[in-house]
C-alpha cells in the first residue's frame, strides 16, 4: 500500500520554520545557503508532515507538526521520528520518500523501505541527455514516440529512474543506465504502469512502478517487495 500527497509553495504555512521544525531540522535548514534550495527543502518537509498527519488521522491519532521530526539517514533517505510513543508505534514499519521540483513537492509512505518517489516538471531536454543517461531501448522508445510527446516521455523515463534508484537507496550514485524503464501510456490524472528492470550487478529486488501527469508535472513511484 502506498499513500501519497503533492503540495505547492502556496501550501507552506505563514508560520516561521522554527514554529514547526525540530532543532536538528532547523540546523539543517540554516546550513542551506541558496534561497531556492531552502524553499524546496521546507516544502518537502511540510508536505511530508501533512501526509503523515493524514495517515495518523486515519488511525484515530491527532498529530501536530512539532510532534514529528524528519531527518536524513546515512543513505540520504528521510526517516520519521515522533515525540509521543503512540505516534511512533503507529509509524513503525512505514517509510517515507520526498521529492520536489519547481515549486511542487511529492511525498509518499509505504510499508517497505524500498519506496521511491519523484516529481519533475515536463520541459525540453537536449537530445544528448538521452544519450548520456538512457539505455538503447529507452532511446528507441523516444525515437518512436510522436515528436509532441517526446518531452513528456523523456521526463517520465528520467523521473522513473530517479524513483527506482531512491527505492534501491542508491540515488544518482550509480549509472542511471543500470535501470531500464518501459513507460505504459497514461491519460492525464490516471496512474499507469512502469516496468522497471535492473542490471544484475545492482543485486536489486524486483520493483514495480507507476506514473501520472498532473498540471505539467510527471509524478512517479517505485516500490519493492514489503
Amino acid at each position: 500500500m502506498i499513500t501519497w500527497l503533492t503540495q505547492t509553495e502556496r501550501d507552506l504555512p505563514a508560520l516561521p520554520p522554527a514554529a514547526w521544525l525540530s532543532l536538528p531540522e532547523q540546523e539543517r535548514l540554516a546550513a542551506l545557503r541558496v534561497e531556492k534550495r531552502r524553499r524546496e527543502w521546507l516544502l518537502g518537509r511540510w508536505t511530508a508532515r501533512r501526509l503523515i498527519q493524514r495517515h495518523l488521522a486515519g488511525a484515530g491519532l491527532a498529530c501536530g507538526p512539532r510532534d514529528l521530526e524528519i531527518l536524513a539517514a546515512p543513505s540520504g533517505a528521510p526517516t520519521i521520528s515522533a515525540r509521543r510513543p503512540a505516534l511512533q508505534a503507529a509509524l513503525d514499519g512505514w517509510h517515507l520518500t520526498i521529492s520536489h521540483s519547481q515549486g511542487r513537492a511529492l511525498c509518499a509512505l509505504a510499508r517497505t523501505p524500498a519506496i521511491g518517489a519523484d516529481i519533475e516538471q515536463v520541459a525540453p531536454r537536449h537530445p544528448a541527455f538521452a544519450g548520456d543517461y538512457f539505455t538503447p531501448a529507452e532511446r528507441a522508445a523516444l525515437a518512436a514516440a510522436p515528436p509532441q510527446r517526446r518531452d513528456l516521455l523523456m521526463t517520465a523515463i528520467w523521473s522513473a529512474k530517479e524513483s527506482a534508484l531512491k527505492a534501491l537507496r542508491l540515488g544518482l550514485n550509480v549509472d542511471t543506465r543500470r535501470v531500464e524503464c518501459h513507460i505504459a501510456p497514461s491519460s492525464s490524472g490516471a496512474w499507469a504502469a512502469i516496468t522497471l528492470s535492473c542490471d544484475p550487478i545492482l543485486e536489486a529486488p524486483p520493483l514495480r512502478g507507476w506514473w501520472r501527469v498532473s498540471e505539467g508535472y510527471v509524478l512517479t513511484l517505485a516500490l519493492g517487495a514489503a
